[in-house]
């Protein structure tokens, strides 16, 4: 069984057969026999022997309404919707009062078929003849609401021109389920490959995953992911947006907690490492799958059928506390909640590196097939909104799962049967209504100011106007890094590592509102020593002001924090300005400006003894004083190891 559909699987409730009494008693047994034998080959999958054998009973009966609805069974299971709604409509043909049912499953042929119109018909009918089937009734009046919807989503359907990724990706064989890395030059996509020679009386295919490189605008030659690749399938899989880690789903192996288990990779200098089971609470004894990482590897997004959800499969996210040598240790899961579980199936979610737009696919919320994909938005209170259909021609009368959205917002990936030649990986552009908040990523590595050797160090994004907004990464082994940082706010980036000065910059990102070029950074630390000297580029004040701003707060604080660790420590506050005005009232600018600092940390808790101030005015400026940008470098408070 290909493992894709393994995953994303939901059990469709038939009733063309099954819900209906089968009393064959009335038929001649020369009938009965060759039907159950098809009957027999339908419940085995073997759907093109029992569809031939089927074929030929209604031919030697072509009144036989129970032949008839198995047929329409094959048929929905081969994806013939077309000639399943001919079947059905047969049936009414030769008894409708027997079989009110029927009017029902006509609705979901047509409607699957993309006949919305006639479906709604059909639907209505139904509820005109269901009598006491109320469970029913009630599935029907909510298809004859999705109908109405489908009808205005085409009539709104904007330009929709899919782009096919190319022969350096897409083969003669199916790929799908793409994901992406923040920086867009990583895309990591399953691919159904036939089974080697040596394994070719098996006449299988098998999944597994491969991985291309963006180079120069062009997507490079796809390569297998060696280490994780099995004759076993992998699937589902989702890069996490610094393309260090892989996670992924697999089924029934002998360390799964359930059914099906995430596991995960981690990129190591000599490719991937050996895949290991992602551990509880992550997985459970249930089913857990289709795993998505927010941005900076905080969570993990995934579905589940675990105890504790809303409906069949739900989506839910579990943080990822830590990771140690090779051990992932995880916060409980938590389910998303009413606002996105429904009492059906949401399916493969997609939690976009801004952290707050979540899209997803859904059976249950109003659409146009049988899984529509949706999105939603994350609210102050973490709570989601009113998940939005993403609309024609998005989503269509078949069903729709796996897309992804690069970090720009602007270009989405899936995978589609488009060309009629098997699934190939397609990009287009998103409609501005349906995109995410942009974001854009700081990257570079971090080292000793003296050695230049790598520091494994700790990096955190903090949004100067909530503080408790805190994105937090830590370096690699080579004291590199990526974090991504959503746009529309200011942010405060600290770097620490024990026996060093923290590093500060500041991100001005509030009124940037379309993608910018990423933030490429040489971070150099400088020892806890007597002369060694740190800026603090997140202490504010108004023009010609000494009064601190409230967005300096959460700089300061870092200081207090510094100073505490380290009491055997004492420093300098000192004030730097432009060359705007004369060089006396500057002098006594900077000096005011660094008393406040001052004054901040003695209020904070630290001992006064431990703390001197300057001012220096215009005479030390680390660039030019003739441009603006070289103006604003100038204006700075730093602090200065003494003892």
């Amino acid at each position: 069984m290909q493992v894709l559909k393994y995953f994303i699987t939901i059990v469709w409730m038939t009733f063309s057969l099954a819900g209906f009494s089968q009393d064959l008693s009335e038929y001649p047994k020369k009938l009965v026999k060759p039907f159950e034998e098809a009957r027999q080959m339908y419940i085995n999958k073997n759907y093109a022997a029992a569809l031939n054998g089927i074929n030929e009973l209604i031919e030697k009966n072509l009144f036989f309404p129970e032949a008839y609805l198995l047929k329409a069974d094959i048929l929905h299971e081969m994806g013939q919707s077309g000639p399943e709604a001919d079947c059905l409509q047969q049936v009414l043909e030769i008894d409708s009062l027997k079989y009110p049912k029927v009017y029902y499953l006509l609705g979901n042929a047509l409607k699957m078929n993309g006949e919305y119109a006639k479906a709604r018909q059909v639907y209505l009918r139904y509820v005109e003849y269901a009598g006491n089937q109320q469970t029913l009734v009630s599935k029907a009046r909510k298809e004859i609401e999705n109908c109405d919807f489908a009808l205005i989503q085409l009539s709104r359907a904007f330009n929709f021109k899919p782009v096919d990724l190319g022969d350096s990706v897409n083969t003669v064989f199916d790929e799908y389920w793409p994901s992406l890395s923040i920086d867009g030059k990583t895309l990591v996509f399953t691919r159904l490959v036939p089974f080697t020679d040596s394994l070719a009386s098996r006449k299988f295919s098998h999944e597994d995953f491969f991985i291309s490189e963006l180079k120069d605008g062009k997507w490079g030659e796809a390569k297998p992911v060696s280490s994780i690749n099995t004759l076993d399938n992998e699937g589902a899989q989702a890069i996490s947006p610094d393309a260090g880690l892989l996670f992924f789903t697999a089924c029934s192996r002998r360390d799964t907690w359930g059914g099906c288990d995430i596991y995960f990779s981690k990129k190591t200098g000599g490719g991937w490492s050996v895949p290991q089971n992602a551990g509880k609470p992550l997985n459970s004894t249930g089913w857990d799958s289709q795993p998505s990482v927010s941005g900076n590897n905080e969570y993990v997004y995934f579905v589940s059928n675990r105890k504790g959800g809303k409906g069949g499969m739900d989506i839910w996210r579990s943080r990822l506390i830590d990771f140690g040598k090779n051990i992932l240790r995880w916060g409980e899961a938590e389910n998303l909640g009413d606002s996105i579980n429904t009492p059906g199936n949401e399916m493969s979610p997609f939690i976009h590196p801004d952290g707050q737009t979540l899209y997803f696919a859904s059976d249950y919320w109003q659409g146009m097939g049988g899984n529509d994909l949706f999105f939603s938005k994350m609210k102050a209170d973490s709570s989601w909104s009113q998940p939005v259909n993403l609309g024609s021609p998005i989503n269509t009368r078949h069903d729709e799962r796996g897309m992804v959205v690069d970090a720009s917002g602007k270009t989405a990936y899936y995978s589609s049967d488009k060309a009629g030649k098997g699934m190939d990986i397609f990009s287009f552009e998103m409609p501005q209504k349906i995109r995410p908040v942009p974001v854009t990523y700081a990257q570079g590595q971090v080292a000793d100011a003296k050695s230049g050797k790598p520091v494994v160090a700790e990096i955190e994004m903090i949004d100067l106007e909530s503080a408790g907004k805190i994105i937090r990464v830590q370096t690699d082994e080579k004291g590199e890094f990526l974090i991504g940082i959503p746009l529309g706010q200011n942010y405060m980036m600290n770097v620490s590592a024990p026996g060093y000065l923290f590093f500060s910059e500041h991100f001005g990102l509030n009124d940037v509102k379309s993608a910018v070029e990423p933030f490429l950074l040489e971070i150099r630390l400088n020892s806890i020593e007597p002369g060694s000297v740190a800026v603090l580029r997140n202490i504010f004040f108004d023009t010609g002001s000494f009064q601190l701003l409230t967005e300096s707060v959460t700089e300061l604080n870092k200081l207090v924090d510094f100073l505490k660790q380290n009491p055997s420590v004492n420093i300098e506050i000192g004030g730097h300005t432009d060359n705007v005005g004369s060089e006396q009232f500057n002098l006594e600018l900077s000096s005011k400006r660094a008393e406040s600092v001052c004054q901040f940390l003695i209020q904070s808790g630290i001992e006064e003894n431990r703390l001197s101030y300057h001012g220096y005015g215009f005479s030390h400026p680390v660039r030019t004083n003739d441009t603006e940008d070289g103006r604003a470098a100038n204006r700075r408070t730093e602090f200065k190891i003494v003892k």
